[in-house]
């Protein structure tokens, strides 16, 4: 069977990072890394090369990263990452998710303090050990107390992406069981909270439900059965995520869809407003109340939960906004018209090669063609971001010419697309914009946003942000907290003043949807809504793969926050945006 090429890169590019765990040289470790980037690019076409010789000859493979290549096209694994896995601790594996430690400092840290247990760690970055050590300090060492307490205090959760991911694989195990008539995902994914805990399956079926119960506790990836039973069954996976089976029949399953899609608070209402009207509400069915207690003999009629709803004289509404911060609007019948994924018509935050990228200008813009977009805003990083090869002002003329030339390229094939000229522009220090004001107004767009010096104080920080906005050429706000969800907090503002700022100004604020950030968050979407911000939803693409990351966690993140196809600016058409 072939193998899914898609994760190799990620796979390549964390045997680089177990490598330096364990105290390999760079050398080694960066040709892991170059690996990875090769393979990117190379993508399917990966598979032509059927020999190791074969492998050999793209630049940069030697013999052993050619065996490994081989292997994994053959059976799906890299014998040095399983190699590594199993010799390293697993907990000193886990300080890879330390924001702002990485596999060199960790393995500093390891060496020389002889530790490797999270706990261990902890102690010597509050004892003082780790800021003794040569090229740390109590800054540094700071710093990473911080992101492990935070990333403690996360608990059980995964992001997003992990629990789709996992959600599909669950999904495919089961839809061609007999017996099933429909299965959804309820919890918190169906809600679409940033991050997710323990995952909730909900079937109707048309007996007990016996095989998917079988079928689900017998998955090859459960390590433990928590619970098997006629119609609950709850497993722990190889992930270290819970999962919760339940399975009713076709006149349960509205009722037990909202109940077990909540949020608490959501559910606590609609049984409230049940009692108002003499009904009683449980995961079973809507039933007449009598002398306090449910008429099971006579349930509502209520086919699906639109119609459980109408029963309850309420609007249906979304699972996105079952949240207590939205109660008012449901209570009023005021619920918004919430973007759908079609309503998208372009791109407006990429990075290609030109700065941090893994693919061509010419590669995003054909693959955003290919996805049905009508237009790409390419972003490369600025020149402060030198960590990204951010582009210097010689480079941005010749980033600029190569876009007019590919412009003119798919107007002459007759192509309804356009590349805009856009800046990912570092926000400095002192508020300031990266680059002179001059160059600034030669692009189309800017999105300003904030990577380094995230320590400031409060009041620095929302005067930094502040100017920013005010500046003549900023169109977008990037990942305005700049936050790493389950790693680091975001710096330190006043989002209700940002947002309120940034609609006055016109500025946007995006929706990034990378899955570590995944903000605007969401809980300032009524506020956004009533001061009319506008916002983007951003993949923050560095690769074509990245692309469909608009749809997959940015959407529901803008469903999430309320809204509408209106507010957002890559829903309209390019000649309605910002071009000059």
């Amino acid at each position: 069977m072939p193998q899914d090429l898609s994760s190799l890169p990620d796979l390549l590019s964390r045997t680089a990072d177990l490598l330096r765990l364990s105290g390999a040289n760079d050398f080694k470790a960066g040709a892991w890394n170059k690996a990875a980037a090769i393979v990117e690019q190379e993508g399917d076409a990966l598979r032509l090369r059927d020999s190791e010789k074969a492998l050999q000859e793209l630049p940069g493979i030697g013999k052993s990263l050619a065996s490994e290549l081989h292997h994994f096209l053959s059976t799906g694994t890299l014998p040095q990452l399983d190699c590594l896995e199993k010799t390293l601790p697993a907990e000193l594996i886990s300080w890879l998710d330390i924001s702002g430690l990485g596999p060199k400092r960790a393995a500093k840290i390891h060496k020389t303090l002889e530790i490797d247990s999270i706990a261990e760690l902890k102690n010597a970055l509050e004892d003082g050990r780790v800021a003794a050590l040569p090229g740390f300090g109590k800054k540094s060492a700071h710093k990473i107390l911080n992101a492990l307490t935070w990333m403690e205090g996360s608990g059980e959760r995964c992001l997003l992406d992990e629990a789709q991911g996992l959600a599909q694989q669950v999904t495919d195990l089961l839809s061609n069981l007999p017996g099933l008539i429909r299965l959804e995902c309820a919890g918190s994914l169906r809600r679409s909270r940033e991050s997710i805990g323990d995952l909730d399956f909900l079937a109707c079926v048309s007996d007990q439900g016996e095989a998917l119960h079988q079928a689900f506790c017998e998955w090859e990836d459960v390590v433990e059965v928590l619970v098997r039973g006629e119609t609950k069954s709850s497993v722990r996976v190889k992930q270290g995520r819970q999962l919760d089976l339940r399975t009713v029949n076709e006149t349960a399953f509205p009722a037990a869809l909202i109940y077990f899609t909540g949020s608490k608070e959501h559910n606590v209402f609609l049984r409230g407003r049940a009692r108002e009207k003499g009904l009683t509400l449980n995961e079973y069915g809507l039933y007449p109340l009598v002398d306090g207690e449910a008429d099971r003999e006579h349930p509502q009629n209520a086919p699906s939960e639109a119609a459980l709803y109408q029963k309850l004289d309420l609007p249906f509404t979304p699972p996105e906004l079952r949240e207590a911060l939205y109660q008012s609007w449901v209570e009023a019948d005021t619920i918004p018209e919430l973007v759908e994924a079609n309503d998208l018509q372009g791109v407006l935050h990429a990075h290609s090669t030109w700065s941090d990228g893994k693919n061509t200008l010419q590669d995003m813009a054909e693959a955003c063609l290919n996805l049905g977009y009508h237009y790409l805003g390419i972003t490369d990083h600025s020149q402060s971001a030198f960590y990204a090869n951010g582009l210097k002002p010689q480079a941005v003329e010749a980033q600029w010419k190569e876009i007019d030339e590919l412009n003119q390229r798919f107007k002459d094939e007759g192509k309804d697309f356009i590349i805009l000229k856009g800046i990912e522009s570092d926000i400095r220090a002192d508020g300031n914009l990266d680059y002179e004001d001059d160059l600034l107004s030669g692009f189309d767009f800017v999105i300003a946003s904030i990577h380094g010096q995230m320590d400031m104080e409060a009041e620095a920080m929302q005067a930094r942000m502040e100017k920013a906005i005010r500046h003549p050429a900023c169109s977008i706000v990037g990942h305005p907290t700049a936050r790493l969800l389950l790693q680091r907090p975001g710096v330190k503002l006043d989002m209700e003043a940002i947002i309120r700022l940034a609609a006055t100004q016109s500025v946007a604020i995006e929706i990034n949807a990378a899955p570590p950030r995944l903000e605007l968050d969401w809980r300032w979407g009524k506020l956004a809504k009533e001061v009319g911000l506008q916002t983007a939803i951003c993949p923050d693409a560095h690769a074509v793969n990245q692309l469909t990351r608009m749809t997959q966690y940015g959407v529901p993140m803008a469903r999430k926050a309320a809204f509408d196809a209106s507010r957002i600016l890559n829903c309209q058409a390019a000649q309605n945006l910002f071009i000059k």
